[in-house]
């Protein structure tokens, strides 16, 4: 049964269709959020809202994008249409949370901002709900979906529309029946999936200062607190003016999880992790008919929480790519009980960090309950001889974090890291008993017969051949944990620096630096970018001149073993490309080619700005070829459209039209991929 969507007509809305020198810091920065709009980004901006809600909106929000803060009667100017028309694209764009509004107390003038953040995250609705649904089942994709399509609404619509496609019997409704699918059909269900939700911050509250520009709040509270009367002097004391300011700010930005902290006290904070059966959450409800949820509050979607679960999906997957398919499984487990309360990825940029606190981390005791019984512990870890573990370099304990550039072991030995705390008698005890069960059984394969042995995995190290051996069997709670935490030693040693192994309470605690995590990330996405678009030597030559700062060009061929012609033109290249740049430093004021030193340096900064544009040129032509595809089969796709051939169009369309249609559908699916994809970079580059 379709959703009834007609209790949401609130002025203007649209239903849409969702579619789918070394350096002991890291030699580039975050790219920052873009205050200043490229001419790509406002380009992708509009095609994205023309796309979803029409040609109306979408023209206010290009006029508002390249000419900044309107009223009304500017827009009249700049986008020649009437005002009718003006309010009816300006209620869109606020129905979808796509424009900043304040009206001026003073002179009753209400001037629009474009909310570019909220633009762009069109893009990633689907995203967002493939994730939800694989963390909080189908109700809460449901739940999400629908609000995604309306932009925000009150909670008594949202159980009326609900409630409306719920089976009846006899006339009456069945109010305790939930489908096999998990989908809301019942008020209850409803309020069961709206307070796991936004307890989680998946959802907040929408209040009349929830539209407004932050930065226009915080410029507001900041003259406020520095305003002195006539002739009263300024004050001196900066510092405790800024802390009131930001003490202030937020107050004001809080003030969207009232609802969570009060759900929190009655029921208690919300389980980060629910395992999922059947596509259906089965946590305990602390929900029943005599608490329901204040009908007259309004909710939407919180994108800034929804960056923190797509982080943590990259993450894992980065870890399932480096260490394997189970590890990932693992660490996605150690990451949503770290983030439980991280609200955002980044500081706030008008406040700064806020996390002044100890560093939040997880026992092992911890990690094994909240890991699903379906994954297989045991799979991706091998064994070793005792005498090749090294048991005080995997079990060091490390209370701060690792310098960036931490690769050689003298750095790590001259960082903050800690010397390792001995392990109590049990966890020794064990650890040795394992590492001689291992030993003994490795021992008796390395025995066996040439003729049984061609039958496993072998491989020749040196002049002895070695043999990992992997198991399946399921073995004793005890054992699984310990399987467990060798998963967890495995991400800490890695390269990556996926977790830290910063205690030993609960069989060891873990944090994770997402920082530091964050520069390995982008570093190694760039290096991807570099090899492919210059080859392997660009990407040696780039290696060597983070590495190494600017370097003088006669050194370049020796560092990189490559010939000088080829170094030559292999620069000249990726400076043409904005990589790399040289500065000129001549010997005397003859300033000739003989006389002056030529000093190649990576600037990180400017090739991240750089390459977010190229991205964001890339999905606008991506998407603007889509378009042109639709328009070229527009005849095909109206047919299909028609009620009576969905479902059938096998059956009802000729060869001919079928084959195009299937034709156009393989060539959306691969354009929409590769704006995905991009999308990706966008998000390790800029947001996480």
């Amino acid at each position: 049964m379709q959703l009834d969507l007609g209790v949401f007509r609130h002025a203007s809305v649209i239903m849409v269709k969702l579619q789918a020198t070394r350096h002991t810091q890291p030699w580039f920065s975050p790219a920052k959020r873009w205050e200043a709009h490229t001419k790509h980004a406002a380009e992708l901006c509009a095609l994205l809202v023309n796309d979803l809600f029409g040609e109306l909106p979408s023209r206010i929000l290009v006029a508002l994008l390249t000419k900044g803060r309107c009223t009304i009667s500017q827009l009249v100017q700049h986008t020649s249409l009437g005002p009718r028309h003006l309010r009816n694209g300006l209620g869109v764009l606020i129905q979808q949370n796509l424009l900043y509004h304040y009206t001026d107390p003073d002179t009753r003038a209400t001037h629009y901002e474009a909310n570019s953040d909220a633009c762009y995250n069109l893009v990633r609705s689907g995203r967002i709900l493939e994730v939800i649904n694989s963390q909080y089942g189908n109700a809460e994709r449901d739940l999400v979906q629908t609000l995604m399509q309306l932009g925000y609404a009150r909670i008594a619509d949202l159980t009326h529309a609900f409630a409306s496609r719920a089976p009846k019997t006899n006339g009456h409704t069945n109010g305790s029946h939930e489908s096999s699918s998990g989908l809301i059909e019942s008020k209850h269900h409803l309020n069961s999936a709206l307070s796991r939700l936004i307890q989680a911050e998946i959802l907040e509250t929408v209040r009349p200062e929830s539209f407004r520009n932050p930065a226009e709040v915080y410029r507001e509270i900041e003259a406020e607190v520095t305003k002195t009367a006539p002739g009263e002097k300024a004050s001196k004391n900066k510092i405790e003016q800024h802390m009131q300011i930001v003490d202030r700010f937020k107050t004001f930005r809080d003030q969207n999880k009232s609802l969570k902290r009060h759900l929190d006290q009655f029921s208690g904070p919300s389980t980060k992790r629910r395992r999922l059966q059947n596509g259906s959450s089965h946590s305990a409800d602390p929900f029943d008919d005599d608490h329901d949820l204040n009908p007259n509050v309004v909710v939407r979607v919180n994108h800034e929480k929804c960056l923190v679960e797509l982080r943590n999906q990259r993450l894992a997957e980065f870890a399932a790519d480096a260490l394997g398919e189970v590890t990932g499984h693992i660490y996605r487990s150690v990451l949503e009980l770290l983030t439980g309360k991280v609200s955002r990825c980044r500081a706030d940029p008008l406040v700064g960090e806020e996390n002044k606190g100890p560093q939040p981390s997880v026992t092992t005791l911890q990690i094994y309950e909240n890991l699903s019984d379906e994954v297989k512990v045991l799979g991706g870890i091998g064994k070793a001889p005792r005498d090749k573990i090294d048991f005080d370099s995997a079990e060091k304990i490390r209370s701060g974090p690792y310098a960036y550039d931490s690769d050689s072991e003298e750095e790590e030995e001259d960082g903050p890291d800690v010397r390792p705390t001995p392990l109590p008698r049990g966890r020794m005890a064990r650890a040795a008993a394992a590492a001689a069960a291992a030993a003994k059984e490795s021992e008796d394969d390395a025995s066996e017969d040439d003729d049984d042995a061609q039958g496993n995995h072998t491989q020749t190290n040196g002049d002895r051949p070695t043999k990992v051996k992997f198991e399946d069997g399921a073995t004793s709670k005890d054992s699984r944990l310990d399987q467990m935490r060798q998963h967890l030693l495995l991400l800490a040693e890695s390269k990556h620096r996926f977790v830290r192994h910063c205690g030993t309470h609960g069989r060891g605690q873990w944090t994770v630096d997402f920082e530091l995590l964050m520069d390995r990330l982008r570093e190694s996405e760039l290096d991807a970018y570099i090899e492919q678009s210059f080859g392997r030597h660009g990407l040696r030559l780039t290696r060597i001149l983070r590495e190494k700062g600017k370097l003088d060009e006669k050194m370049l061929p020796s560092a990189a073993l490559m010939k000088k012609g080829d170094v030559q033109g292999k620069m000249l290249a990726m400076q043409m490309a904005g990589l790399v740049d040289v500065q000129e430093v001549p010997k005397d004021n003859s300033r000739l080619a003989n006389r002056t030193l030529f000093f190649w340096f990576f600037d990180g900064e400017r090739t991240q700005s750089q390459l977010l544009d190229d991205v964001y040129k890339g999905m606008l032509r991506c998407l603007q070829t889509l378009d042109v595809e639709r328009h070229k089969e527009r005849n095909i796709l109206t047919f299909v459209e028609r009620k009576d051939v969905k479902g059938k169009e096998e059956e009802v369309m000729t060869a001919e039209h079928y084959n195009k249609y299937n034709r156009h559908l393989e060539d959306q699916q691969k354009l929409l991929g590769q704006v995905m994809r991009l999308d990706d970079m966008v998000a390790v580059f800029r947001d996480y």
